[in-house]
């Protein structure tokens, strides 16, 4: 499954723009055919939507281990924030770092060296940063307008670009969506299925997404699901950032 390899999980999952607070969040991922629970991702954000805004994504088993997590910091760059997952159970680093020096992507394979490069664009989309620009191309997508996103894709340690559109609207718990797309904008030699993000329309907040994620399974294959973020699981919650990122992390889900 190299191909899907090449796609993290952008997207997932940026609060609409707002004062600066601490919350929680909570989206359950299912199989696309049979509708079991795969893993829960729990997000806990401190300053969301603020300038110093962080965040700590933990990924757990159906039995409650936590098997991977995943670290943003925002800072000044909303569509590209510094962000570092670690998969104990397939064993997959990857991330973007930033410093004074620029932008650096790397990727690390269970057993392999870490592989690293230098970024030099200025106007790449990094991880949640998709969902920072959704809401500010809202208007253009909501008229039809297809655009183009140079996207960071740590695997190849490189941007690809996608095409990013409305793909048309749903009702999710009650609640109107707009659907947007992700499809290659090039073929690249590689095959991928297209990605559906449903963003509630009242507010422009992420109610589900589809597709492949940049969770594996513990072969290291890539996990597609639909990723479910009811209202119900959010909350305006004060979060401890530091206590979740010393969380030991499970090498399976046995």
């Amino acid at each position: 499954m190299t191909l899907v390899r090449a796609l993290p999980l952008l997207f997932l999952c940026s609060p609409l723009a707002a004062p600066a607070a601490d919350l929680t969040f909570t989206g359950q991922a299912r199989d696309l055919e049979t509708g079991a629970l795969l893993y829960v991702e729990s997000h806990a954000v401190s300053g969301s939507g603020g300038r110093r805004e962080l965040r700590v994504v933990s990924y757990r088993c159906a039995n409650g281990a936590t098997f991977a997590r995943k670290t943003l910091d925002y800072g000044d760059a909303r569509l590209a924030p510094a962000f570092a997952l670690d998969d104990a159970r397939s064993g997959v680093s990857e991330g973007l770092e930033r410093s004074a020096q620029g932008m650096r992507v790397f990727e690390r394979t269970r057993g392999a060296a870490l592989r690293s490069k230098r970024i030099q664009s200025t106007d790449l989309v990094a991880d949640a940063g998709f969902d920072e620009f959704v809401r500010a191309r809202w208007e253009s997508l909501e008229s039809g307008d297809a655009l183009v996103v140079p996207f960071l894709v740590p695997s190849r340690l490189d941007t690809v670009k996608f095409r990013v559109r409305k793909a048309g609207e749903t009702t999710i718990d009650g609640q109107a969506a707009s659907v947007i797309r992700l499809s290659l904008a090039s073929p690249l030699g590689w095959f991928l299925p297209d990605i559906d993000v449903s963003y509630r329309r009242s507010d422009r907040r992420l109610l589900r997404y589809r597709g492949v994620t940049n969770i594996r399974d513990d072969t290291g294959d890539m996990i597609s699901a639909q990723i479910d973020f009811a209202e119900a699981d959010r909350s305006a919650a004060a979060v401890d950032l530091e206590a979740l990122r010393a969380m030991p992390l499970a090498r399976g889900c046995d």
